[in-house]
């Protein structure tokens, strides 16, 4: 058995003085993995998907290609519903109104206080304001999710490979092969 001691200090200088600290003892097998998880909770959250014209990426230089005019960002919000799975966190949409998304994340790497997560993503969310554009996810090519986040916090991003259409008000498309997400708790209200 190991104990492993998290510590956080409030202090603004690094001396040996007293500070105010917040300290989490918790009790492991050895291996400092098993008890890192997010500190995401079950509920409701809202997902938000964007796409780039360029990249700072270089595998991913110009991920979004269209044609002609495209009125809208490409970006979609949309609410999910986040349980827990065994080991991964699974979101669906909330309601038809919210599209058909299926979010699927589990941890592939842990440092302190920073997790890397891997999964999948498929459907498609709705128009949202202020973009008024939908997301389309291709269902052939199957899309992969990595990203990462603080083990306390509930906010995690990260980046979509695989096929993603935005379409307009207008019915003009923008195809992406590389999207970038994030979730969060849904904002009160």
């Amino acid at each position: 058995m190991s104990i492993y001691v998290k510590s956080t200090l409030f202090a603004t200088a690094m001396v040996m003085a007293t500070a105010a600290a917040e300290c989490t003892v918790v009790l492991t097998d050895g291996n400092l993995n098993s008890f890192s998880q997010f500190d995401l909770t079950a509920g409701a959250k809202l997902l938000t998907i964007s796409g780039a014209d360029d990249s700072g990426d270089p595998a991913h230089a110009r991920p979004c290609a269209f044609a002609g005019v495209f009125a809208g960002e490409k970006f979609v919000y949309t609410r999910i519903d986040l349980e827990r799975q065994g080991a991964d966190w699974v979101g669906r949409s909330i309601s038809t109104s919210d599209g058909n998304i299926v979010l699927t994340l589990h941890t592939v790497a842990s440092a302190v206080g920073r997790h890397t997560v891997s999964g999948t993503l498929s459907g498609q969310a709705p128009a949202s304001a202020p973009s008024r554009v939908r997301i389309v996810f291709d269902p052939v090519s199957g899309q992969t999710i990595d990203g990462g986040g603080t083990t306390i916090g509930q906010f995690v991003n990260g980046n979509i490979t695989g096929i993603a259409t935005f379409i307009d008000t207008t019915g003009n498309v923008c195809r992406c092969d590389w999207v970038q997400w994030s979730l969060q708790p849904l904002p009160p209200g």
